[in-house]
């Protein structure tokens, strides 16, 4: 009972302290309180709330994502980005946003290469060997440099002065242009993707026993493949609102099963508390360490690969 309360007083924390902390202080914002309210509304309510929102769901929604995948190939080392997701889905949308600009074609691109990607990942892994753990994550480092490579090749043909820098500065992760109607685009698909994924969570218990195991207890593959369009779709969904932000979903379930276990049906839903708050914080840091806002991709890569380095030293006897 002690976690589940410690984790709602952190949520409200974070919550406040993301709507209030910035490179205006405290002390800035009681000045426009007192003088001009009209700009502390636009200040928290158009600029800083749908950026926290994001964040939230954003990071939900890649940790969700980061379980799912965990548990469907019964790997602690695969996550969306490491399974070629990632890269699958930011190609998908770098090519949409090239040919279309249109948020609806962003998201579509991006879930069908999200999709496509994993799918290579998970065949080849399989046809080298499919008891391998190590050989799942060969697959999809793979599948993320091909990926990476057509993303190099579209940003060689992009327009230098207008299409490029807009590009890669997109493809580092960052919230800094988040608006309302992002916002608006990109609840429904996360908000529905988590709510699926939280209240089947127990079947990943099952699944993750293995083909055989399932089928025993009566789980199909049909259920399986649900899991992972469901993992891809809120990914994709993520990549094209943000652009590629690694580390949160191989991170945080990790971070979650050290505190409160492996049960899938708790894991799921407590992993998406645990990273959205994550990415709420960072998102903080982004934008108030330095007079130019830091992308994401940095600082989650400069947490989170020196704490999986920890996680792997304790418990890497586990995975062999």
């Amino acid at each position: 009972m002690k976690k589940y309360l410690f984790l709602s007083l952190f949520l409200a924390f974070a919550i406040i302290f993301s709507l209030l902390a910035g490179r205006i202080s405290l002390e800035g914002l009681m000045d426009y309180y007192q003088n001009d309210k009209e700009t502390l509304y636009a200040l928290i309510f158009d600029l800083r709330l749908p950026r926290l929102i994001a964040a939230f769901l954003i990071g939900a929604s890649l940790s969700a994502a980061g379980v799912t995948f965990q548990a469907m190939f019964a790997n602690p080392l695969v996550s969306p980005n490491i399974l070629g997701v990632g890269s699958g889905a930011g190609f998908g949308a770098v090519v949409c946003i090239l040919a279309f600009g249109n948020p609806v074609a962003t998201q579509i691109g991006a879930f069908i290469f999200g999709f496509l990607a994993v799918m290579i990942a998970y065949a080849l892994g399989v046809l080298a060997n499919k008891n391998s753990k190590l050989m799942l994550v060969l697959a999809g480092i793979i599948t993320g440099a091909i990926f990476e490579a057509l993303i190099s090749v579209v940003k060689y043909v992009a327009d230098t002065q207008e299409k490029l820098p807009s590009i890669v500065y997109w493809l580092m992760g960052s919230l800094s242009a988040i608006s309302w109607s992002d916002v608006a685009a990109l609840a429904p698909v996360c908000v529905s993707g988590l709510v699926l994924l939280s209240l089947m969570g127990w079947k990943l218990n099952i699944l993750s026993l293995g083909g055989e195991h399932a089928s025993i207890l009566g789980e199909s593959k049909f259920l399986g493949f649900i899991f992972i369009v469901l993992a891809t779709l809120i990914t994709a969904a993520s990549v094209a609102i943000a652009g590629i932000i690694g580390w949160v979903g191989l991170l945080m379930p990790h971070v979650t099963r050290l505190i409160y276990g492996s049960d899938n049906s708790q894991l799921v839903p407590i992993s998406a508390i645990l990273g959205g708050i994550f990415l709420m914080l960072t998102d903080v840091a982004a934008r108030s360490v330095s007079s130019a806002e830091i992308p994401l991709s940095i600082l989650t890569a400069l947490i989170g690969a020196p704490m999986i380095g920890v996680i792997i030293v304790k418990k890497g006897k586990r995975w062999s």
